[in-house]
């Protein structure tokens, strides 16, 4: 027996229901397809490095869905904000900075709660924010701030002259869009902030390297004629000795006094007397090897230390020095003056049974023999007064 075919009751209201149904589908959809786009923004958002990489991928995102609509980000720079286009082509720039006192955007900024007018037109909210109604404000406009640690980073600005462009899902995806951004933005700043950080850091430590190299060389310059002064002579020194021990080598020193050297300071002023001694410091570092170290001893006293110099070798320094000063012209205020120096020079090839600081006293001893002869001549350590060649003691009675 064939059973006959329940007939369709209410089909008018089931037609309705799938009216209602399909644009119901559709928005889910919709809804979907674009939390998966915001999804991918997010992880674009969180790779970004800097603020343009940051701005770049949201350009993407809002030309794909509002190629036609001005949408700006707004980041906030001390007590102004700057305001970078995203898209919308009739926006004329690209960025501009503003006081954070500037409108709707400033104001949302300085409360951070988001501002969402889906027609400016009829809705009051805008009042409440400027304070007036502004006729030249689009259709259609969401605000809608990102804040980290309590503190406002900036916002997002999507306008439209058409109105109701920015409806319930579009504001509920921008508050999405813009938690997302406040912790990519956040990173972004962090990162920035910490890079700006350690270049003041290196920067400052490389002033104050700079600030310590100074001091050290402060410390160990002498101020009238720019040469080593004797706490850097006896570093030094001790140095050369150290090498003297080590390698088998010979070290020569010479101790130079500019003869009457009173008679400047007592004619021409000490600051004659100061211009002679930088004349004279100029002079022996012209006339030396690089390796050779020279410094102010004191007064009107030098003291060179020639390594890997035995006596011959120190006594051809000695007279080429002796010469220099013979034919040089020191000018002073008040003309040219000439001067003329004794040289005391002591060796040594072991430093085993002296200590290193007496290679400097035998070199004294023989400059004031110098003296003593006539000046304007060089003098070696007298035998009587060091050890034998034997003791490692390099001495002659040759005058230079």
């Amino acid at each position: 027996m064939a059973v006959a075919a329940a007939p369709i009751i209410h089909s008018r209201g089931l037609l309705e229901l799938l009216q209602q149904t399909v644009p119901l589908h559709e928005q889910a959809v919709k809804f979907y397809r674009r939390l998966l786009a915001v999804n991918e923004l997010s992880g674009s958002m969180n790779s970004a490095r800097d603020i343009e990489s940051l701005r770049s991928v949201l350009a993407n995102y809002f030309q794909a869905y509002f190629p036609d609509d001005p949408i700006r980000l707004c980041i906030v720079d001390g007590s102004r904000f700057r305001r970078i286009r995203l898209s919308g082509p009739r926006i004329p720039k690209s960025e501009e900075l503003l006081p954070l006192s500037s409108g709707l955007t400033g104001a949302v900024i300085r409360s951070a709660a988001p501002l969402w007018v889906p027609d400016t037109q009829a809705s009051r909210k805008v009042r409440r924010f400027s304070g007036s109604a502004d006729a030249t404000l689009p259709r259609s406009l969401m605000i809608l701030p990102f804040t980290a640690m309590r503190r406002t980073l900036g916002c997002l600005e999507l306008a439209s002259n058409d109105p109701n462009r920015f409806d319930k899902l579009e504001y509920h995806l921008g508050l999405l869009l813009a938690a997302h951004l406040s912790s990519s933005l956040d990173n972004v700043l962090t990162r920035q902030e910490l890079a700006t950080a350690n270049a003041r850091l290196r920067d400052h430590e490389m002033r104050l390297t700079q600030l310590n190299l100074k001091l050290q060389e402060l410390a160990h310059t002498d101020e009238s004629t720019g040469l080593f002064n004797k706490r850097r002579l006896f570093e030094q020194l001790d140095m050369e000795v150290a090498r003297v021990r080590r390698y088998g080598e010979v070290l020569s020193c010479l101790m130079i006094d500019i003869d009457d050297f009173k008679q400047i300071n007592d004619i021409h002023g000490h600051q004659a007397g100061d211009e002679v001694l930088r004349q004279v410091g100029s002079l022996l570092k012209r006339s030396l090897r690089v390796t050779d170290f020279v410094a102010r001893y004191g007064g009107e006293e030098f003291t060179v230390l020639l390594p890997r110099t035995n006596a011959a070798g120190a006594a051809r320094v000695a007279e080429n020095l002796l010469a220099a000063f013979k034919t040089r012209e020191f000018n002073i205020s008040d003309g040219p003056v000439h001067m003329t120096v004794s040289i005391g020079v002591s060796c040594c090839s072991t430093f085993n049974l002296i200590e290193p600081r007496q290679i400097i006293s035998y070199a004294d001893a023989a400059l004031y023999q110098a003296k003593r002869n006539g000046k304007n001549q060089a003098s070696f350590a007298e035998e009587g007064n060091i050890l034998t060649e034997e003791s490692g003691i390099c001495q002659s009675t040759k005058r230079v």
